[in-house]
């Protein structure tokens, strides 16, 4: 039974008092509804600002914390410090049966040349190789124990302008050339100075300008050779010339001079000299089309002012 028939039945209360009652109790009902729904619009809208503001801190802590890298070392990569020089190590190995480790040993104890105590005891243990049934053993020795004893007086070391001395390691040790690693010594300090990445795997030769400040460096591969000028003082080099000619002919020519992801030319630089003190030539031999054309040119390059000639020199293969 409804609230107003009931209120009819008792009879206890006014008609109109009892339609007034009802609109009331209605009101009343809306009321406490929209107050409920102010209540939990407003929790909404706070629970809503609330994790909004939580997202937003979180989204910023990610992006502060977030993972960044540069570039990656090789040392990086293996996840351990980069290993230490250890002459006793390469000491060690002089008294092996296996010829290959005994001239590598000869080799690295270059390396101790900083470390006085180290370095006499190389000399001293360097002494018995010098007159090795394997020749490139005895060689490797001299030169090792030429530059321990400070002479330098082997054909191999190249003395530069401004007092110092370059040279490489393992000389000719393969049929292509030195190892691809340059050394230097300045005011009686032993330095890595510069090395090549392929495919400049070989270092071929070493060719300073008359006045000595500046080297010409020859580097090859199986297939290909690169020639730079380097600036030993200043630290400033070329480009690599045998490519740039190449490039630079091929466009005169309306040759193919795609260069290959390898960086291999398949071309070769002869005959190199010094013009001068500050420009070098050479004969060059130049590939294009995949090997299909071969043209042979005269290339001068002038260091000072970093320009570049290239010219026909004979017919094409």
């Amino acid at each position: 039974m409804k609230r107003e028939e009931l209120y009819k039945e008792i009879g206890l209360i006014d008609e109109n008092l009892i339609e007034a009652a009802g609109h009331s109790g209605i009101e009343k009902r809306k009321k406490r509804i929209s107050k409920k729904w102010v209540v939990l619009v407003s929790c909404l809208i706070l629970c809503s600002s609330t994790s909004t503001a939580l997202l937003a801190t979180a989204y910023y802590k990610n992006q502060n914390s977030e993972l960044y890298i540069r570039y990656l070392t090789d040392e990086d990569m293996d996840l351990v410090p980069a290993t230490e020089y250890d002459a006793e190590k390469f000491l060690q190995a002089l008294k092996s049966d296996n010829d290959v480790y005994v001239y590598i040993a000869i080799n690295r104890l270059v390396e101790c040349f900083n470390d006085h105590k180290l370095r006499e005891k190389a000399l001293k243990e360097l002494q018995p190789f010098l007159t090795n049934d394997n020749q490139k053993i005895a060689d490797a020795a001299a030169f090792a124990i030429d530059i321990l004893s400070k002479s330098y007086r082997s054909p191999y070391i190249f003395k530069l302008a401004d007092g110092s001395i370059i040279f490489t390691l393992f000389n000719n040790y393969s049929d292509y050339g030195s190892q691809n690693v340059l050394w230097r010594i300045k005011d009686n300090v032993l330095e890595e100075y510069s090395s090549f990445s392929t495919p400049s795997m070989y270092i071929k030769e070493i060719i300073p300008s008359p006045n000595r400040k500046l080297v010409a460096i020859v580097t090859c591969s199986n297939k290909s050779e690169f020639v730079e000028i380097i600036n030993v003082e200043e630290r400033r080099s070329s480009p690599e010339l045998v490519e740039s000619a190449r490039v630079k002919y091929g466009v005169q020519k309306k040759l193919d001079t795609w260069v290959r992801v390898d960086h291999e030319n398949y071309s070769y630089a002869n005959n190199i000299v010094w013009k001068d003190n500050d420009t070098l030539e050479f004969e060059g031999s130049f590939s294009y089309q995949d090997n299909e054309i071969v043209e042979d040119v005269a290339v001068a390059y002038q260091f000072s002012k970093k320009v570049i000639e290239v010219k026909e020199n004979g017919s094409s293969k």
